[in-house]
């Protein structure tokens, strides 16, 4: 007798998400049904995996190992699935695309309907976290693509640059009455808000500007861009606005000023496992994705819409 998947499964859940119960939530099983796999995986073995005595999940050495043979395991057999499904239609099954917050709420109203039209018989499922995590999720296989902002480093991934979006300086309303155009040196007159550590957006907007963190105030730091936006709209700084989540209406009852040049930018695109699917479909769901991010009104119209 030989282990089977499904228990690999619930162990690597169980290590991953360190509580019985997450992990029978991700399993899509019962948090008793997860136990009883785990028991008779270590009945099966002759060896305990988890460490009983104590409060918290622990692995035992054993456990240790076997945690990472699981992994090795379940990429392998997602693999062989991954090549069949490709011989058999590449464009059909599941595609897990995981996308930043500062830039899912803005982009999926155009790009899901694209993507419904190009691939009909894919299953979309979408992934909203932090650019790390995504990686991460990446090298696990628990998404297949995703779409981020650059520069940033993806390893081996294979990545493609989209489109490059402007930032514009969002302050509230009359504090820059007669300023039609900002200045990259005139942020070191203005309390400039990010967002917390952990978010790229925040490495990227003090990239492009050339600043340092010294330069900016941080008694207050936000974890979302509508919290940012509402310390902005109270008075309690400026900050810099992506222009996709600026012509979404985020930045209504502020003054939205563009940059002169150089305009301070980031880069969106998408990083992706290689895998024969992936291989097959990428510069066609790269295209689409394009069209999607494109499909934003320019620049020029923002100081008027604010």
């Amino acid at each position: 007798m030989y282990p089977k998947l499904r228990q690999l499964q619930y162990l690597c859940a169980l290590v991953e998400h360190q509580s019985f119960i997450r992990a029978a939530e991700t399993c899509c099983v019962t948090q008793s049904t997860l136990s009883a796999g785990i028991k008779e995986l270590e009945d099966l073995l002759g060896q305990p995996v988890v460490d009983r005595s104590f409060k918290k999940v622990t692995l035992t050495p054993f456990g240790q190992d076997l945690y990472k043979d699981a992994k090795l395991m379940l990429r392998q057999a997602e693999h062989m699935v991954e090549r069949a499904q490709t011989l058999t239609d590449p464009l059909a099954g599941p595609m897990r695309i995981g996308i930043i917050p500062t830039i899912a709420p803005y982009v999926l109203p155009d790009i899901l309907p694209l993507l419904e039209e190009t691939f009909p018989k894919m299953e979309l499922q979408i992934h909203e976290d932090l650019t790390a995590r995504l990686l991460n999720q990446l090298g696990e296989g628990k998404i297949d693509l995703a779409l981020m902002a650059f520069p940033y480093p993806v390893g081996d991934f294979k990545h493609k640059v989209l489109k490059q979006e402007k930032f514009v300086a969002a302050i509230a309303k009359g504090q820059c009455m007669a300023q039609k155009t900002m200045r990259l040196s005139d942020l070191k007159n203005h309390r400039v808000l990010l967002l917390e550590d952990g978010h790229c957006l925040r490495d990227h907007a003090l990239e492009a500007c050339a600043l340092s963190p010294r330069e900016t105030w941080q008694t207050f730091r936000a974890s979302s861009l509508p919290t940012l936006i509402e310390m902005v709209r109270h008075g309690y700084g400026m900050t810099l606005l992506p222009e996709m989540a600026a012509q979404s209406g985020l930045g209504s009852g502020l003054d939205l000023i563009p940059f002169e040049q150089p305009t301070p930018t980031r880069d969106i695109g998408a990083a992706w496992r290689p895998s024969a699917r992936m291989n097959a479909i990428s510069d066609t769901l790269c295209e689409t994705l394009k069209r999607g991010l494109f499909s934003h009104e320019p620049v020029a119209t923002l100081r008027k819409s604010a």
